[in-house]
């Protein structure tokens, strides 16, 4: 879809006017003032806030040029970044001097991380209204849109703690997809978005279980061995540590074949199990 101005920040970081990207960015100040005021766009950010956020540890005086020097660059940026249109309410994207600080007025401006939390926002309220179907496709578009970590590459702490917190809620979206695909007996989409997580965070066992289960399934008894040898030597290796004992069950009655439709609760969820 053609957006007047799109905002790109997870993975790449892109600003584009009809979907043709503004080329005057150059890596600096500039930019990282843009990314942060992206993250509280329409509040309004002290001087003082913005020097220690962009310029971490330097001393910080009201005669500072740095940010001065940075604010200019931005609006220059900003001035070809105004979608052409005659309506007053047409999208656009401003930098307005308050007597405080500065603000980031971003109307009608689509941002992909912005789409992303709302869709994962929307695929909870529909999983807990029981909508399960309805949920999955908001989760499905949000793993879509999901194009790589918050702003990579950017060493700053605020870009850190908004990329975990992205990261996390995709770890959540791919988790609920993948054990949705169980459920509806889609192994192939129960593979895909396994090794999904397992991208991101290597060390999360029921990841390993699940694709253990799911290959064993299928009759895949080389590949059951071969997600267990990774699994292991991941968690020796790097963490010094030995697999639960749900991943070593797991294995041990994949290659037994005694792996049924009803095992992944009774490995995973015992309690729960029994309780019924």
């Amino acid at each position: 879809m053609d957006h007047a101005i799109s905002v790109y920040t997870l993975g790449s970081f892109e600003l584009a006017i009809h979907g043709k990207p503004i080329q005057r960015w150059k890596a600096g100040k500039a930019r990282d003032l843009f990314q942060f005021l992206l993250l509280r766009q329409g509040q309004v950010v002290s001087r003082e806030t913005l020097h220690e956020s962009l310029w971490p540890g330097s001393y910080w005086s009201a005669n500072s040029s740095s940010l001065k020097v940075a604010v200019h660059t931005l609006r220059r940026v900003l001035a070809n970044c105004q979608a052409p249109s005659e309506e007053t309410s047409s999208p656009s994207l401003r930098l307005v001097t308050r007597q405080t600080g500065y603000t980031l007025q971003a109307r009608g401006v689509w941002v992909d991380s912005e789409v992303f939390d709302d869709l994962v926002d929307q695929g909870h309220r529909a999983e807990s209204a029981g909508a399960h179907r309805e949920a999955s496709q908001h989760y499905r578009a949000a793993a879509e849109l999901y194009g790589g970590d918050f702003l990579a590459g950017s060493p700053m702490e605020w870009a850190n703690v908004h990329r975990e917190w992205l990261r996390s809620r995709f770890l959540y979206v791919l988790q609920r997809l993948a054990e949705t695909s169980l459920v509806e007996d889609d192994p192939l989409s129960v593979m895909r978005y396994c090794r999904r997580i397992l991208e991101i965070e290597p060390y999360r066992e029921e990841s390993y279980r699940m694709l253990m289960y799911t290959h064993a399934q299928l009759g895949q008894l080389n590949q059951v061995r071969r997600w267990y040898d990774i699994c292991t030597t991941r968690l020796r290796e790097d963490l010094q540590a030995a697999p639960e004992p749900a991943t070593r069950l797991t294995y041990s009655r994949a290659m037994h074949g005694q792996l049924n439709a009803h095992s992944w609760d009774s490995i995973n969820y015992p309690t729960h199990t029994a309780a019924h």
